[in-house]
């Protein structure tokens, strides 16, 4: 018997959901509310500029026909997870796995996603989050990847890990939500660390980009209670090539346009924006040095020239790279 599988969000990441949920033989259905352009487009054409969906696939406006669902994705961009919270509230989702798709940390409170579940009174069968690298231009056109699946509960894990595998992604599972949610949603702030660092033509500094940001997101993980390693897997460093050098990420794109001055057509879909807002609000909860998010803060907010920024990061104190609290 097949899942009955719901979508909430149908952009770019919210149509592969669709798309690959069908591939893998669930019952899918997408969501999104009534007024969107985007959506009306997928409606009529049934295709968006990433992909075509198949004939199977049901999508509404109507979020009472995804009630009863063995499954909810949602992609839904991170800042408006608590509003549609209030939405899910009044339909049941008592036997649905709700598995959380984005990269976010809410800017306002700092709150993880799974937090935010929580806070709203959310009650569904299981909570987990899905994260990892790859992009949907690249799985459409069959380019696999490694992806995780993370939630407090292991079985959780483990049962809707073989409910998704297929041979276009292998899945992980882990039961360290907390490292698994933090780090992927600061791998978007690094991202952007790194457009900036192409856009001023300083590519060769992604080296060691890639060797101090997991120290100090490791740093911020183990203060809040998770497992520094998750850092340095598929939630964060293993989606470094998607977000540091893809083509396609979002965050690096808007990295670059901000340090060549250039228009930020990218905006709405960079992420990192918002979340580096609120890692720098729990890096202060937590009192964890966070010298390149702080940076990327302080360059997307206008507060200092991009060139000053990384002569500051150069003369900071030289230290050992290496230490036992990192």
């Amino acid at each position: 018997m097949p899942v009955t599988q719901a979508v909430l969000g149908c952009g770019r990441w919210g149509s592969f959901h669709l798309w690959y949920g069908s591939k893998v033989g669930n019952s899918v259905t997408g969501w999104e509310p009534e007024g969107i352009p985007e959506f009306s487009q997928l409606r009529e054409t049934r295709q968006n500029r990433y992909l075509k969906l198949q004939p199977d696939i049901r999508l509404t406006s109507d979020l009472e026909e995804v009630s009863g669902s063995d499954m909810i994705i949602v992609t839904v961009p991170a800042q408006k997870f608590r509003g549609l919270c209030g939405e899910l509230r009044q339909i049941d989702i008592s036997a649905a796995d709700l598995i959380l798709c984005m990269k976010g940390i809410e800017k306002d409170t700092g709150s993880r996603l799974t937090e935010i579940s929580r806070e709203e009174g959310l009650e569904p069968r299981s909570l987990s989050v899905w994260v990892g690298p790859g992009h949907p231009q690249q799985f459409v056109a069959g380019v696999p990847s490694c992806m995780i699946i993370a939630s407090e509960n292991e079985s959780d894990s483990v049962r809707i890990s073989k409910l998704l595998s297929s041979d276009l992604i292998r899945f992980y599972w882990s039961r360290d939500v907390i490292g698994c949610e933090v780090g992927a949603a600061a791998k978007n702030v690094i991202g952007i660390a790194a457009g900036i660092l192409d856009g001023m033509n300083h590519s060769g500094l992604k080296g060691a980009l890639m060797a101090r940001a997991p120290q100090e997101v490791a740093r911020l993980v183990t203060a809040m209670g998770g497992d520094w390693r998750s850092v340095y897997g598929l939630s964060h460093l293993g989606d470094y090539e998607a977000t540091l050098f893809s083509p396609f990420s979002h965050n690096r794109m808007y990295g670059e346009a901000v340090a060549k001055g250039a228009a930020i057509e990218s905006l709405q879909l960079a992420e990192g924006v918002d979340t580096a807002e609120a890692i720098m609000m729990l890096a202060d909860k937590y009192n964890v040095e966070m010298p390149i998010t702080s940076t990327v803060r302080r360059i997307i907010n206008n507060e200092i020239p991009t060139e000053k920024a990384i002569g500051d990061l150069f003369a900071r104190p030289e230290k050992e790279e290496f230490t036992d609290n990192f």
